[in-house]
């Protein structure tokens, strides 16, 4: 998947770096930048010195400028990441390094002088942005290409519900009971604890076969059309509302090299489209290039 090249991308030097400081590292919350009015902290970009392997501050504040202009403008095509998927990306980082938990994990970053939730937010912008790569500058790409291929997609509601919270029995009896296509963007706004989609009425978006947890996805393509399903998992219950399905002609695969180069290609003239348009203040005037 092309999420993976960049949540892993500089793992090996991250860690190589981070293991061998000697001296704890202190957070400074001081805003350095400000891109179209969301902030990027003195810490961050620490952080992202330590996670890029790039010791040029400089360098380094234009590829989170970059980041968070990607990230911005995902967000307009309602691309979102969930919590479980930050989670899950964490894990993998965590095992990788031979660390149990996610827990384990949590506890080193914070031993760094980092904040965990900065670290969190820097995964979950290179998430989103090998998302934006594979759901908008991908079919740009191959756009031209004349064979295609049909893919299905289908439209996704659900509602979370966290097993720890003090009324979940309640909830949960309440909703087995009464909860109908009819009323389940209501129920999810009002009971639903997922903080992505809660708002939206527990719109998830349309979706193909392989982009959720491997849990949901088995469940929603596994059910049928106009049905409301229960998955349940260690933390919370999941009640999915498949609306529709519909199917789509898609451009076939370019060897994946060639789609690689094209993709960051892409990806630079967008960056460099967005940066145009972007409101730019460098409150820190050592960062501004």
């Amino acid at each position: 998947m092309i999420a993976v090249r960049y949540i892993f991308a500089g793992l090996l030097l991250f860690f190589s770096v981070i293991f061998a400081e000697e001296e704890k590292l202190q957070l400074l919350d001081k805003v350095a930048i400000i891109v179209n009015g969301e902030p990027i902290l003195k810490s961050e970009i620490d952080l992202a010195s330590k996670w890029f392997g790039i010791e040029d501050k400089k360098k380094v504040a234009d590829k989170l400028i970059d980041q968070i202009l990607i990230y911005q403008e995902a967000r307009k095509h309602n691309i979102r990441v969930l919590p479980q998927e930050v989670e899950q990306a964490i894990l993998r980082l965590a095992l990788a390094n031979k660390m149990k938990s996610v827990e384990e994990f949590k506890n080193f970053v914070r031993s760094q002088g980092f904040a965990y939730s900065e670290f969190t937010d820097l995964i979950k912008r290179e998430i989103m942005i090998g998302k934006y790569m594979q759901f908008i500058l991908k079919p740009k790409v191959l756009q031209n290409i004349k064979e295609a291929k049909e893919e299905k997609y289908r439209e996704v509601y659900i509602i979370y519900l966290d097993k720890n919270s003090a009324d979940f029995e309640n909830v949960y009896k309440y909703l087995k009971e009464n909860l109908k296509s009819e009323n389940f963007t209501e129920l999810a706004k009002k009971y639903s604890q997922d903080p992505i989609t809660e708002d939206k009425g527990g719109y998830l978006g349309k979706v193909k076969k392989g982009e959720l947890l491997k849990i949901l996805d088995e469940k929603v393509w596994s059910s049928k059309v106009g049905t409301i399903t229960e998955v349940q998992t260690d933390k919370g219950v999941y009640f999915i509302y498949i609306k529709s399905e519909y199917k789509k002609l898609i451009p076939k695969e370019i060897p994946p090299k060639e789609l690689m180069k094209k993709l960051d290609e892409a990806l630079k003239l967008e960056v460099k489209k967005l940066r145009e348009k972007a409101v730019i203040q460098y409150l820190d005037k050592e960062l501004e290039g």
